[in-house]
């Protein structure tokens, strides 16, 4: 006959089988992040250091899982995703975030900044926090700037007056700012997507375009665009957002990990897109491209162009926020 255990031997054999298991491992967070940038970009080595940082101050208890190329989808279709929860991290130019939070398409407006420094001053500073705050009513957080630098025109036709746009196609993102600036100097703004840029200038859809240099470059533009000018006439900014519930969702030590190694990635990428520009010119330049200085008369002329666009920003969106971004450089400038 099996001999029965005592309800207090039973209570203290388990008692040893708990304390004898091994405790439950604590799950890991995986973020995914997302932007449309090739791999050698330095977009995407700025993304390969926040994952580094991340990963090694949390000690491996966040991972990241970065997708480039627009592997998730077209600006749009990512930041729907990133408002969705569907992915938590996204690193995308103004211009497309900007119908989502129009006062982000600020920063779209040419000849808005005099230099990069001035720029970084205004972005990183309480200024740049007013401009991402309306990103939060669309369940999105923007922590950080990183850039792809200041905007060159290119074209199949030489571009050295705004005239000499009249009657051409030039591709836009889908900004409204970006769009009437263009409409100002007698172009045809059309959108298309970044993906599917290059085979647009290649077959003739568009004449133009306008790119940092390290994107004409990353995207090889320069092939299909035999005539650029240096304008510097806008500076283009990348937003790095996060769905807003996630962010909030995490430990405040892990929130601060987070955003402040997106700070730190901006500053790393800024370094080092500063240094690739100059390889790149050199680079074009071999290719035959014709590159050309605008003078500074030319310039003017340029910014005079362009003067509908202020006008068209402060009536549609409110004088206020440009007021500020505008404030903030005088202030900056003559600080110097």
């Amino acid at each position: 006959m099996l001999s029965r255990i005592s309800p207090l031997l039973a209570t203290c054999l388990l008692a040893v089988t708990l304390s004898a298991a091994p405790a439950p491992a604590q799950a890991e967070t995986l973020i995914k992040l997302g932007h449309d940038q090739p791999e050698d970009s330095t977009h995407h080595q700025a993304a390969l250091r926040w994952k580094e940082l991340v990963e090694e101050r949390t000690d491996g208890e966040v991972k990241v899982q970065i997708f480039p190329s627009r592997l998730l989808g077209s600006g749009t279709q990512m930041i729907e995703q990133a408002q969705a929860g569907a992915i938590e991290a996204v690193v995308l130019p103004t211009g497309w975030a900007a119908p989502f939070a129009p006062s982000v398409s600020v920063l779209d407006l040419p000849f808005l900044f005099p230099s990069r420094e001035t720029t970084y001053e205004v972005v990183d500073g309480p200024v740049g926090k007013k401009i991402l705050e309306p990103l939060e009513e669309k369940n999105l957080v923007g922590v950080a700037f990183w850039e792809s630098g200041f905007k060159q025109f290119t074209g199949t036709f030489p571009i050295k007056t705004p005239e000499d746009y009249q009657g051409h196609k030039i591709r836009t993102m889908p900004s409204a700012v970006i769009q009437e600036q263009f409409k100002a100097f007698g172009a045809t703004p059309t959108t298309i997507d970044f993906g599917e840029l290059y085979t647009a200038l290649q077959q003739g859809v568009v004449d133009g375009q306008e790119n940092p240099i390290a994107t004409i470059a990353a995207m090889r533009f320069f092939e299909v665009q035999p005539n650029m000018t240096l304008s510097d006439h806008g500076f283009l900014a990348y937003i790095f957002m996060f769905n807003k519930n996630f962010l909030e969702s995490q430990p405040e030590e892990v929130r601060e990990v987070l955003v402040n190694a997106a700070q730190e990635a901006a500053e790393y990428q800024r370094e080092i897109i500063q240094e690739a520009e100059k390889k790149h010119l050199e680079a074009f330049r071999e290719a035959g491209v014709e590159i050309y200085e605008l003078s500074e008369e030319q310039r003017a002329a340029f910014e005079k162009a362009s003067t509908p666009v202020y006008e068209w920003f402060a009536e549609e969106y409110g004088g206020e926020t440009l007021q500020m971004v505008r404030d903030a450089v005088d202030e900056i400038e003559k600080a110097k």
